[in-house]
């Protein structure tokens, strides 16, 4: 039986960066509007300011593992002589934009005494920048010349895995920040957007599971390629949903509405103590949830086959 993983395993430093860039991107805009919406306090702002280092580093890692992918770091000069023409050159330029405006807002944000409105604004074009470069992202691997990925899954996906990842990422840096708006009705709605994104990323799976056996070349099927595509699917979903759970049920312990069998009330974590332990739990559901996105990333590298004989 013909398999893909040679090609998933040689590619690897890809899966890495389609699992955390576009994840990190979502959790920095989601912690960035609570700059450009504004009524911070200056404590407050200070401390999210600190914190979205937290998906600036994830978004960091997974374009430092896609750098290694060029062999010779002078090869990226190459790559920028097809900005506007290559799909890929389009998706490092969009790159660079973004973690040059993020990256100079965060520095800016240690000034002595930085400007809101600058702040607000430029976060504002900082979360454009990302909108765009995920966007760029999903649409570079759609490549016609590539049979089983030139289908309307491969976009879907990988924007589904971002809005699966990005709000549960975006919620440790919340609870590192110590941001009481984790707790109510943003942290709910964070939460939900995670599980309607999982639920609709399951889906489009699943739709493109029973494409595959269409998807040929004069070689071998699709399917052949990836043999357990069905499980991988389960265990996306089973990694992705535990991890949900998982801050969910931090909402619950930190949310003061909500009373304990023996009538005690649970509030806020008043303590480091108890503020640590959710902010840890915040960071084990984001590991889950990205384990989660990278065995269907790995998938998706599997499934990796050309038009014509070679695969």
């Amino acid at each position: 039986m013909v398999s893909g993983i040679d090609t998933a395993l040689g590619e690897i430093t890809l899966v890495l960066f389609t699992t955390l860039a576009p994840s990190g991107v979502v959790a920095f805009a989601i912690m960035g509007l609570f700059i450009v919406r504004g009524g911070l306090s200056d404590e407050a702002h200070r401390r999210i300011d600190l914190f979205l280092a937290i998906p600036l580093v994830v978004s960091m890692v997974g374009l430092v593992a896609s750098a290694t992918h060029l062999g010779n770091p002078a090869n990226a000069l190459f790559v920028f002589m097809g900005v506007g023409r290559s799909p890929l050159s389009n998706e490092v330029f969009c790159a660079v934009v973004f973690l040059l405006l993020a990256g100079v807002y965060w520095l800016y944000s240690f000034a002595e005494r930085p400007h809101r409105a600058v702040q607000r604004v430029w976060m504002a074009l900082s979360i454009v920048a990302g909108i765009v470069f995920v966007t760029s992202v999903a649409f570079a691997y759609n490549a016609e010349t590539i049979v089983s990925w030139y289908t309307v899954y491969v976009p879907l996906g990988l924007w589904l895995n971002a809005l699966t990842g990005g709000p549960v990422l975006a919620m440790l840096g919340l609870r590192a920040a110590g941001c009481a708006s984790a707790e109510g009705r943003c942290g709910r709605m964070l939460v939900l957007c995670s599980v309607a994104s999982l639920a609709a990323n399951m889906m489009v799976y699943a739709m493109q599971a029973f494409q595959l056996p269409y998807l040929e070349n004069s070689f071998t099927p699709a399917a052949e390629l990836v043999p357990c595509y069905g499980g991988m699917i389960a265990a996306f979903g089973v990694l992705g949903g535990a991890g949900i759970a998982l801050v969910a049920r931090t909402l619950r312990d930190g949310d003061p509405s909500a009373s304990r069998e023996d009538g005690d009330v649970r509030g806020f974590p008043d303590s480091r103590r108890d503020a640590l332990r959710l902010t840890v739990r915040s960071a084990w559901a984001s590991a889950l949830v990205l384990a989660g996105i990278f065995v269907m990333r790995f998938a998706f590298y599997l499934m990796h086959m050309t038009v014509g004989l070679g695969i």
